[in-house]
């Protein structure tokens, strides 16, 4: 009998979270004394988030498919109302609108629109594959409901998120059998609009320019990447050390959130970084493996989509650290310290076990029961 949990997604949320609360610690020490004159401020606060998330999760994985297909449209409008909110009463931080502050926790809409886009694109492929060869009615609202969530994510500005969601919606259509002719159309518009939000930004442009070459400007536009190089560098194959790390006193800026990649290569080296990489593609390549056994179109999407969401902001986290791509400010799903990206991801991840919960039973094979059973009488 096939269990309600898959255990292999559960071990590497819980790998990443044991191994979270490990490099979090360490990372955000010094960091708290300074700031909140209580070292253990940061970590405490990531403690709570932490069986929070775990309950979202589960009670997102309770829910049956079916409702969250019926619920895809008011859930895509209430994540819509909530990123519009935030640009009209949210707290601006260094020049960006993205965040709620209550109660001195700050919450982020975005990590609630993500998976509701997700869920309204796999709702609408799945229920009406037969538009999806026509533009104008077929896959034109779905680019309708893409675009006005780029704009609101744009206004903020969030950059990395708009790429992000633009990037795994087209895998979407993709595995949703969307005519190649308008993905090549949609990527032909999107491609220019994306290189005018790079260069109507100055620090966006800076911010490309110095990934080239950041030893250049190695104190202004190149300070980050320099000093996660410094981090893996100086980490060799087994690290300095869990909590002997020197780039986080201060050198490396955000060092337990977008950057704890490179404290953790500092500390625990190529060994750590390797381990981490390897439980996310365990992670990817299950996620995938349910969406295959999936036998309804919706199903498979939500869980492709769950998955590359997941699978994606990892890689470009771990990459922007690397030096392989520019720098963005993007978290390591239930690695990095935040409690609304914890809470968004235990969503998504819910819906991977939630439908994987409620996938049909195997069929036993009949008819060599009925062999064995005439072999009785």
């Amino acid at each position: 009998m096939r269990p309600h949990v898959d255990t292999i997604l559960i071990s590497c949320v819980a790998a990443l979270l044991a191994l979270s609360v490990l490099m979090v610690s360490s990372a955000s020490l010094s960091v708290a004394e300074v700031r909140y004159h209580d070292a253990f401020h940061i970590i405490i606060h990531w403690l709570i988030y932490i069986p929070l998330g775990l309950l979202i999760m589960w009670l997102v994985s309770c829910v049956h498919p079916n409702w969250w297909k019926a619920a895809s449209l008011p859930l895509l409008l209430a994540g819509f109302a909530s990123v519009i909110a935030v640009l009209i009463f949210g707290q601006a931080l260094n020049g960006a609108k993205r965040w709620f502050s209550i109660f001195g926790f700050s919450f982020q809409p975005v990590e609630m629109l993500k998976p509701t886009v997700i869920l309204y694109m796999a709702y609408y492929m799945g229920t009406f594959p037969e538009r999806l060869k026509q533009f104008s009615n077929g896959f034109a609202p779905m680019l309708l409901v893409l675009g006005l969530a780029l704009t609101l994510l744009m206004l903020q500005p969030d950059f990395g998120n708009a790429a992000l969601l633009t990037g795994v919606c087209f895998l979407m259509w993709f595995v949703g059998n969307v005519p190649f002719r308008h993905l090549a159309t949609m990527g032909a518009i999107f491609a220019p609009i994306a290189l005018i939000a790079v260069i109507a930004e100055p620090y966006r442009v800076k911010r490309l320019l110095s990934f080239t070459n950041p030893w250049d400007d190695r104190y202004n536009t190149g300070y980050q990447l320099v000093q996660s190089m410094i981090a893996f560098g100086s980490g060799g194959i087994t690290g300095s050390g869990l909590g002997q790390g020197i780039q986080k006193l201060f050198y490396l800026p955000e060092a337990f959130t977008d950057f704890i990649a490179a404290v953790m290569g500092e500390e625990l080296g190529l060994l750590g970084t390797a381990s981490l990489i390897i439980i996310f593609a365990i992670l990817i390549i299950r996620g995938l493996q349910i969406a295959m056994r999936c036998e309804h179109m919706f199903e498979r999407l939500l869980v492709t989509g769950c998955t590359l969401l997941i699978g994606i902001s990892f890689f470009i986290n771990l990459a922007a650290v690397m030096g392989m791509i520019p720098t963005k400010g993007m978290p390591i799903p239930f690695f990095s310290y935040g409690g609304s990206a914890l809470f968004g991801n235990c969503i998504l991840m819910g819906l991977i076990l939630g439908v994987y919960r409620h996938l049909p039973t195997p069929r036993k094979n009949t008819s060599h029961q009925q062999h064995l059973s005439g072999v009785h009488t």
